[in-house]
């Protein structure tokens, strides 16, 4: 997925299915957050209390930066990946069955 960055504007712009604008900021509440990764929130609190994901308190509202968002995704999708490469590898070998 490439993002590209629009100067002239705090968004980010996905040309990989169309075109979507977000608002960028460099902390999110976890409702934004949630949002964002296309999760819950109780789901995503879960993650920030076994430390998936770093977040600050501030005033008793958790933040999490954007970019930690961004590398907790793109982690989860190299994992992906590769329980799909070895689900392959499996196939290949016989030892796993439709």
């Amino acid at each position: 997925m490439s993002l590209t960055a629009i100067p002239s504007l705090p968004f980010l712009a996905t040309d990989e299915q169309g075109i979507g604008l977000f608002p960028v900021s460099p902390e999110l509440t976890v409702t934004q957050a949630a949002k964002l990764l296309d999760v819950s929130e109780i789901y995503l609190n879960e993650l920030l209390d076994i430390g998936a994901i770093e977040f600050r308190q501030d005033y008793g509202l958790r933040l999490i930066r954007h970019e930690d968002l961004i590398q907790y995704e793109q982690e989860c999708q190299r994992m992906y990946e590769g329980v799909l490469e070895i689900v392959r590898l499996d196939q290949e070998m016989g030892l796993y069955d439709d």
